[in-house]
């Protein structure tokens, strides 16, 4: 009976507001300890481009945005136009790999809140974290994937142009044989489709 009395006792002295306040101020410490990203969760957001337009455009927008706002803002500086001269598949495209994939992945990483029923996306300040990053990963990976529609069609064009050079004959350009030309062009197609396909799984990645 004294034993039990003095382990209550025991209990009641450590239960003051000093003991009391540095438990809270302990588990504080491992809430922000577990908030902290690790270097390779940081880049594993931001070595894609989606992921940073979608940061970067909560940022503009003082955190918060809808889910199709953001795809439409995304999908038309994907493909260099104005938000008005989208197609419903390119609207479509983006706001798919937002839904499923990007804004989930960075939600569980603790940077963003997502609401999937209501389309609410909101940045965490855990998001801070990135800033040091994105003005180094950012541009490089513009430069080289921003212009890859363009180069495609440029490209396009000119086989096109070659093509229908030689099959009408044109000095220089009748010298290639027509069975050539469909060789050329249809290769050309394949290598364009093959490229096309990669860069919207990078996107999507």
């Amino acid at each position: 009976m004294a034993l039990e009395t003095l382990t209550q006792s025991d209990a009641k002295d450590a239960s003051t507001p000093e003991a009391d306040a540095e438990i809270e101020q302990q588990k504080q410490q491992e809430e922000e300890v577990q908030e902290l990203l690790s270097k390779d969760t940081i880049f594993e957001l931001l070595k894609n481009q989606r992921r940073r337009d979608a940061i970067q455009y909560l940022k503009q927008n003082d955190g918060e945005a809808k889910l199709g706002d953001m795809a439409e803002f995304i999908a038309a500086k994907e493909n260099d136009i104005d938000i008005a001269q989208l197609s419903s598949s390119q609207r479509k495209r983006v706001y798919i790999g937002l839904y499923q994939c990007h804004l989930p992945k960075m939600a569980t990483s603790g940077v963003i809140d997502f609401e999937k029923n209501r389309g609410d996306i909101t940045l965490k300040p855990t998001a801070e974290q990135l800033e040091p990053y994105l003005g180094d990963s950012t541009p490089e990976t513009e430069d080289s994937t921003a212009p890859t529609s363009k180069r495609n069609a440029a490209v396009a064009g000119t086989v096109g142009v070659g093509v229908a050079a030689g099959l009408l004959g044109v000095p220089g350009f009748a010298l290639v044989p027509d069975a050539a030309w469909a060789v050329v062009s249809t290769t050309a197609l394949v290598v364009l489709t093959a490229m096309e396909t990669y860069r919207q799984h990078e996107l999507d990645d």
